[in-house]
């Protein structure tokens, strides 16, 4: 006990003397810890990131016990969706594995309006037993029951925000009645704070489902997932059997929904996080990178340390110091510059994560619930210690043992003076290797945006304005079909939509108006169809195309050319001949060497009305628009007339057609503040319970579409810019030691007639022979690594010459200005005081 109370002792000392020596060197302390600290910043902020969406457990009672559950449709095994609604009654009855199934929708967009103007909101639809299937209880008031899911009433659930936001935290709040989607509800509870599921992302409040109401018997409803929590004991794998089981029963009993349909079984949290992998493994290899290059760095510094001092260290050995007694006292070192290094790091991590937040624009999983924590503290901890023992351990290996005779005669040459600059030339080409890397992936993501700003989207996006409007699905836009599960649009529901069309074109400044249920890189629907006059292919190989309903005007609107035929116009109405416009690819995928104009196709909504389930004739071709977003290909695509559409929808399917975006192509200069307000005025003109939802400019849409792109752009940019910072750093510090310990050699070369320009080359060609050493090893590394982000480039390849020969130029530049300083420094030896040197 006593030798380690004299241990502890005497490395508190050497931490004192540590302290007092380092003082006297501030350059290298604040080069030292600024080094470690961006580097551990940099790891702690990803891996805070990766951690909190890759690894934290979902905030449950025994979260590896969730589930999603999928459908796979026939002959597509590799798809998944979610199934009927219908159909969680029977896998109820029949299942053995499970506690308990729920249903839950995603974040939808809905209209509340209470005691004020109407505003959007976000909701989930959920059936009543999903929270206690996930273990949470409301803070206030009670779950709703599914009877409570009426066409006409529904109860509600609040969140914690929007209780305090909308009704200061009343607890009176139970029984207070607003509308949403139209639909009077009552609030019956609030939930906890900071419950939101599942992504972290904000939802307002929670709407019930009854998913054994008749509306959902036909099961064509396919928009809640399944969530499921196992039985103790049970694995996935064994509950995928059974659900095996239960997908070739329902097969048998009903065939004409479940034909070859399957089940399938994903971990919550895979589902719901699994897909973040891609991004963020390769951005945690980048930091890494930075990691490395300031250990590098670090090591070169403290080898340059440990060099200068080695008569120093020969002293304390003649004096009696032990190999282990100077090792002890170089670690206490290291252990100082880390531990001072990962605090400040810390401190880096928070305005990481800070940033981090701004870069992605918020819509990164679990982002609000990003914050620093003890796991971080000891990442960050274990980390600087790490890092500070292995890049300072050769250095203090070489300095504990000493050459005296040759230290103590002043001799600077020695042999271990050689290897310590070799050491320091490794380190440098590291650095220069390791920035190239991150380099070419920033060139690479540079290079994808300038391509993709080049890709035309199919029309004219200057002077567009897009103002975004949700019909809500109570009166008087949809009535029920009595008796079944099908939803009729009012009449009212179009003529809304006409009349807002009409009053809009002729405001101050607009030049055309039009409309459309999905935006281009916003929404579309897929459906199916068959040709008519060709042999019908079975129902799991029909061709597929996007579905969009445009309104009037709205091909002239964008500026969409008109390859054949002609645009969809106002005589194309419900009296009339069903019609449709198609685009270029759907013509050479589906008609690739026949006239489209005149053909016919039947579009198939699964199950459909026969009476409604009429052939359409194409009348038009036109450009290909990106609806899927600049770096994707355009889909085959179906235009369909909004006033030329089915009186009755299956369950949910009405949706689109009470959506609808306006677009309005305005003379230029025109304020879109302005023009927003005045056609605010109409929307609440024509239904006072009505928001517009989001107004964007067609600029901004696509800028917004090349957000993830932009995202990785930036993070990889900052990286790359702090490794090439560091390098230069690191390339500076190795020239100018070399200069240093040089500096006789150099007198001599200069008292024998060497000429600045002759020094300065022989500096010269060391700098470049590093360089060149740093550019190939990293272009090699560079070529293996960038396929980690081939997925993030468009019209470029990981190997694309241009960007590696921009890079090595760029990189060069920036090393060889840092060889300058030193070099034109060697250049200004005087020979006589170079001469007495050392």
């Amino acid at each position: 006990m006593l030798a380690v109370l004299s241990r502890l002792g005497s490395f508190l000392a050497d931490i004192r003397f540590a302290a007092r020596s380092l003082q006297k060197s501030p350059t290298f302390l604040a080069v030292v810890i600024v080094s470690l600290a961006i580097g551990i910043g940099a790891n702690a902020t990803i891996f805070s990131v990766v951690y909190s969406v890759l690894y934290r457990p979902l905030p449950y009672p025994h979260p590896d016990r969730l589930v999603c559950i999928y459908e796979t449709p026939a002959g597509h095994p590799e798809i998944t969706q979610a199934p009927p609604i219908a159909e969680l009654r029977d896998w109820k009855t029949q299942n053995h594995v499970f506690e308990d199934i729920a249903l839950t929708s995603g974040n939808e967009e809905a209209v509340f309006s209470a005691h004020g103007d109407p505003q959007p909101v976000q909701v989930q639809n959920v059936t009543p037993n999903f929270f206690a299937l996930l273990g949470v209880q409301p803070a206030l008031g009670r779950i709703f029951t599914a009877s409570e899911m009426q066409d006409a009433s529904q109860s509600v659930l609040l969140s914690s925000t929007f209780w305090k936001t909308n009704f200061d935290g009343d607890p009176r709040v139970l029984g207070a009645t607003m509308r949403i989607n139209g639909i009077l509800s009552t609030v019956v509870g609030v939930m906890p704070r900071g419950f939101a599921p599942f992504s972290g992302q904000r939802v307002d409040l929670w709407l019930p489902i009854n998913s054994e109401s008749s509306r959902y018997s036909a099961r064509a409803d396919h928009w809640l997932t399944p969530i499921g929590r196992l039985k103790q004991g049970v694995t996935i794998a064994e509950a995928q059997t059974e659900m095996d089981v239960i997908a070739k029963r329902l097969e048998l009993s009903r065939p004409d929904t479940n034909k070859g349909v399957g089940k399938r079984l994903v971990s919550l949290h895979e589902d719901l996080f699994g897909w973040a992998r891609r991004p963020l493994y390769p951005l945690f290899g980048a930091v890494a990178f930075v990691l490395l290059i300031a250990c590098a760095n670090v090591a070169n510094l403290l080898q340059s340390r440990t060099e200068t001092r080695r008569a120093e260290f020969a002293v304390r050995v003649s004096l009696g110091a032990g190999r282990a007694r100077l090792l002890q006292f170089l670690f206490a070192e290291t252990v100082l510059l880390a531990l001072l290094g990962g605090s400040l790091g810390l401190f880096f991590a928070y305005g990481g994560i800070a940033l981090f937040r701004f870069l992605s624009g918020g819509d990164f999983p679990n982002i609000e619930t990003l914050s620093i924590d003890f796991r971080m503290v000891f990442f960050t901890l274990a980390v600087s210690l790490l890092t500070s023992f292995v890049f300072g351990l050769l250095p203090a290996i070489q300095a504990s043992k000493p050459d005296l005779n040759d230290t103590l005669r002043g001799s600077g040459r020695g042999s271990g003076a050689s290897f310590g600059s070799r050491a320091r030339y490794v380190f440098a080409v590291v650095e220069v290797a390791l920035a190239m890397v991150l380099l070419v992936g920033t060139g690479l993501m540079v290079n994808t945006m300038l391509r993709l700003r080049e890709v035309h989207p199919g029309f004219d996006t200057s002077n567009l304005l897009t103002l975004s409007i949700r019909l809500p699905e109570g009166s008087p836009y949809v009535q029920r079909v009595p008796g079944g599960d099908m939803e009729r649009a009012t009449p009212q529901a179009a003529l809304f939509y006409q009349q807002l069309v009409d009053r809009t074109a002729v405001l101050p400044g607009v030049q055309s108006v039009g409309s459309i249920t999905g935006l281009p890189t916003h929404f579309f629907e897929d459906y199916t169809f068959t040709i008519l006059g060709r042999p019908a292919p079975p129902p799991d190989q029909r061709p597929e195309a996007g579905y969009d309903q445009v309104a009037p005007h709205f091909f002239e609107t964008l500026k969409v050319p008109l390859k054949s035929g002609r645009y969809l116009d106002t005589h194309d109405n419900a009296s009339s001949a069903w019609v449709i416009v198609v685009n270029e690819a759907f013509v050479r995928q589906y008609f690739p060497n026949e006239n489209p104009i005149g053909q016919q196709i039947r579009l198939r909504y699964d199950p459909f009305p026969t009476e409604e389930d009429r052939p359409r004739q194409i009348v038009g071709v036109v450009g290909d628009i990106k609806h899927m977003g600049l770096a994707r290909p355009s889909l085959p695509f179906i235009y369909a007339s909004y006033f030329q559409q089915p009186t009755v929808y299956p369950g949910g399917s009405i949706v689109a057609h009470l959506w609808q975006d306006i677009v309005l192509r305005t003379a230029p200069g025109i304020a879109s503040t302005q023009l927003t307000k005045s056609v605010n005025s109409i929307v609440t003109d024509l239904d006072p319970n009505l928001p517009i939802l989001s107004v964007m400019t067609m600029d901004q849409i696509f800028t917004e579409s090349l957000g993830d792109t932009r995202f990785y752009l930036n993070l990889l940019g900052i990286f790359a810019a702090i490794a090439v910072l560091l390098a230069a750093v690191g390339i500076y510090g190795v020239m100018s030691y070399f200069v240093s310990r040089h500096t006789h050699e150099i007198g001599i070369r200069i008292a024998l007639g060497a000429q600045p320009a002759d020094v300065f080359g022989w500096i010269g060609k060391l700098s470049c022979m590093l360089i060149a050493a740093g550019v190939v090893l990293g272009a090699g590394l560079a070529l293996l690594l960038t396929r980690l982000i081939a997925t993030f480039l468009y019209g470029v390849t990981p190997s694309d010459p241009l960007t590696y020969v921009a890079v090595t130029v760029a990189l060069v530049m920036v090393a060889l200005l840092a060889c300058f300083i030193p070099a034109r420094r060697a250049t200004k030896v005087d020979s006589i005081i170079a001469l007495r040197h050392d």
